[in-house]
């Protein structure tokens, strides 16, 4: 039997002296959509920022196909769209920040203006592309962390709340690109019952 996607082992990470992840087992498989729901503060978006590997845990471990969450083989496998997002360089366009971060995932300069343009048509993104940041609407840039979640084809994305400063039509195009990529594993924290109708499973974080 093949190994699980993702695996969370007994995953714990306080904040002092407040424990917030208490725990945790998970496994994820190909195609696999599961959310993560829970009170604010449940540790919904520790967990997630564990598996990218931007927090440490305290203990327990994470693998991504095989490889320890953080690591270079691992993030090579991440796509990742989480909260309070700041790092996209404000005083240029949505397509030179696109640009920017798809030349870090591709091979070379024509494979990342190739998957810039194709999700800028698949996700209508031309007028937030075309804008520089600092004038995006909080909408608008959580389209654009969600158009680079999705640059060099990863094959688990994690997405936090993505849905929650979106209209209608934009959430459509997110969970319709999510659909097209079949293949691609997904770990998504939310409170939207909407989103939950994506999904294969749930699992609920006490508080």
């Amino acid at each position: 039997m093949a190994s699980p996607l993702l695996k969370v082992h007994r995953l714990g990470r306080r904040f002092g002296p407040r424990e917030v992840v208490r725990s945790l087992d998970l496994e994820l498989e190909p195609s696999q959509r599961v959310a993560l729901v829970g009170a604010n503060g449940s540790g919904k978006t520790t967990v997630l920022r564990c598996v990218a590997g931007t927090l440490l845990p305290d203990r327990g471990e994470i693998s991504i196909a095989g490889h320890a969450a953080g690591s270079m083989a691992a993030r090579r496998l991440v796509g990742a769209s989480l909260a309070q997002e700041r790092s996209f360089y404000l005083r240029l366009t949505g397509h030179a920040n696109l640009m920017f971060f798809a030349r870090l995932r591709c091979a070379t300069e024509r494979e990342a203006a190739s998957q810039v343009s194709e999700l800028e048509e698949e996700l209508e993104l031309s007028e937030i592309l075309s804008k520089r940041t600092d004038a995006c609407s909080a909408g608008m840039l959580q389209q654009l962390a969600f158009a680079r979640a999705l640059l060099g084809a990863p094959g688990l994305l994690l997405l936090d709340e993505p849905t929650r400063s979106l209209d209608a039509d934009a959430v459509q195009r997110l969970w319709a690109a999510i659909s097209r990529r079949s293949r691609m594993a997904v770990l998504v924290a939310t409170h939207r019952d909407e989103d939950l109708d994506y999904c294969d499973g749930r699992l609920e974080l006490p508080a």
